[in-house]
C-alpha cells in the first residue's frame, strides 16, 4: 500500500512535468517561513505538551495553464517540521541505555519492591526535548486565478512527503525518577554502604543528578512518508508576459500519522507557511 501510493504520486508528477515541451508552462522557485503544527489527539505521555516549532519551506514550481481561469501547478519543496517539550517527561527505554541495561535497571528496581520499567510505566526527568524533521514534499494543486496585471489566486491539492531526516535533541541536568510528580526518585546502591558502620549511610539512595544532552538520530522510529492535503491563497504581481513575482499562504495538515510505533504517540504533523516567489513562463 505505501509502494502503490508513493509510485502513482510519482507517475503523475512525471506526467505533468512531460508536458512542458508540449504547452506553456511557467516554471519558478520560492522561498517561505513555515509556523509548524504538531498534534496528537491519543493523550499520550511521550507527545503531550509538545510545542510546535518553525522552519523554512523552499523550493521549485511548475505550473501548467488549461485555461485563463484554472491551472495545475505540482512543485518539489524542502520542508522543516518538529516540535519542543521543555519540563517532566517519560524517558523512553531506548534512551536508557546510557544507565546500563533494562535488566539490569529493572532486577535493581525489583531488589526495591518497585515495578520494572516499560514503554507504558517510565522514569521521568525535567530536560528539553527538540525533535527537528526534515521533509521533501510534492503537492499536485488545482488552482483558480484571475486578473490581468494584478492576480488573485487559491490553490488546493494533495501532497506527498518522503522523510529526509529526523535529529532528536535533548538538554539539561535532572534527577530520574519513578513518577511524573517527581516524589520518587531513583534509588542506587551506596557505594559507601557497610552494614558494620551505620554512618556510612542506607543501602539505597537516590541517584545524583544526570546529564542529558544528547543528539538521536530517529529517523528509523519514523514512517518513512507522510501525505495530506494543502490549501492557500496569494496574490501575483505580473511583470510583463514572461516574468511574475507573487506572494502567498498555504495551510497543511499531515493525514498520516509519524510515529511507526503508536506507544509513543500518533502526531500529526502541519503547519502554515507564508511563501515569496518567482516564475518564468516558457512558450
Amino acid at each position: 500500500m505505501k509502494s502503490t501510493t508513493s509510485i502513482k504520486f510519482i507517475a503523475l508528477f512525471l506526467i505533468l512535468a512531460g508536458q512542458v515541451i508540449h504547452a506553456q508552462v511557467k516554471i519558478g522557485a520560492k522561498a517561505g517561513y513555515s509556523v509548524g503544527r504538531l498534534t496528537d489527539n491519543s493523550d499520550n505521555i511521550y507527545t503531550e505538551d509538545f510545542e510546535s516549532t518553525s522552519g523554512v519551506d523552499f523550493g521549485a514550481t511548475f505550473e501548467f495553464p488549461v485555461s485563463e481561469l484554472f491551472s495545475v501547478q505540482t512543485e518539489i519543496l524542502y520542508t522543516q517540521r518538529g516540535g519542543t517539550r521543555n519540563g517532566v517527561q517519560p524517558i523512553p527505554i531506548t534512551a536508557l541505555d546510557a544507565f546500563g541495561s533494562i535488566d539490569q535497571l529493572n532486577f535493581m528496581l525489583a531488589l526495591q519492591g518497585n515495578d520494572p520499567v516499560t514503554d507504558d510505566n517510565p522514569m521521568y526527568a525535567d530536560f528539553k526535548n527538540e525533535s527537528d524533521l526534515n521533509y521533501l514534499e510534492i503537492p499536485i494543486l488545482a488552482k483558480l486565478g484571475w486578473g490581468e496585471t494584478w492576480r488573485f489566486y487559491v490553490e488546493a491539492g494533495p501532497y506527498i512527503g518522503f522523510l529526509l531526516s529526523s535529529d532528536q535533541t535533548t538538554s539539561g541536568t535532572s534527577i530520574i525518577t519513578l513518577d511524573a510528580e517527581r516524589r520518587n526518585p531513583l534509588m542506587v546502591l551506596n557505594p559507601n554502604f557497610d552494614p558494620g558502620v551505620p554512618e556510612n549511610g542506607p543501602a539505597w539512595v537516590p541517584l545524583p543528578p544526570q546529564d542529558f544532552d544528547a543528539e538521536t538520530d530517529t529517523k528509523n522510529e519514523l514512517n518513512t512518508y507522510n501525505y495530506g492535503f494543502h490549501a492557500g491563497a496569494g496574490l501575483i504581481r505580473k511583470l510583463n508576459e514572461k516574468h511574475e513575482l507573487y506572494l502567498g499562504f498555504r495551510g497543511s495538515w499531515g493525514a498520516k500519522t509519524i510515529q511507526k510505533n503508536s506507544v509513543y504517540g500518533e502526531s500529526h504533523i502541519g503547519g502554515l507557511v507564508f511563501s515569496l516567489g518567482y516564475a518564468y513562463t516558457l512558450q
